[in-house]
């Protein structure tokens, strides 16, 4: 099945949209895409191969988003996708940078649908309200 493929065009440069999506994630993610949007504090994704990505709430909890599977500043990022999902078949997230001549674009694919997961694809549908905050965020 098809990714969930959506393009953002920005006013800074390819490195400078990476960081902002990767370091910044908290700045930028919406509460309201939380278990408990009144206690949301912040999403964190550890900057390697392998790291976590986790979200967090004002209690101390920890909920697991996934697994960065690709980490190339300025270039690529990509996750496994366990966000309302079962971890044990997630989906994927892979957001690629690159530069243009008046700054950058940004495509995001939620895809690796399957048949164990393929049954939550509709949820993910609001892609373009989130970027649009990563956008803003990023100074477009």
């Amino acid at each position: 099945m098809d990714p969930h493929r959506h393009v953002v065009a920005l006013d800074v440069d390819a490195a400078t949209a990476f960081e902002v999506f990767t370091e910044r994630i908290s700045e930028w993610w919406p509460e309201a895409y939380s278990p408990d949007p009144d206690a949301f504090d912040g999403v964190r994704i550890e900057p390697r191969v392998g790291g976590l990505v986790v979200m967090t709430d004002i209690h101390g909890d920890e909920l697991v988003l996934g697994e960065v599977t690709a980490w190339d500043p300025g270039t690529t990022y990509a996750q496994t996708w366990t966000l309302t999902q079962d971890p044990d078949s997630p989906s994927s997230l892979t957001v690629r940078f690159a530069d243009t001549d008046t700054g950058s674009e940004v495509v995001v694919e939620h895809g690796g649908w399957h048949e164990g997961n393929v049954a939550h694809r509709d949820k993910f549908g609001d892609w373009p309200l989130i970027l649009e905050r990563f956008a803003f965020v990023s100074g477009t």
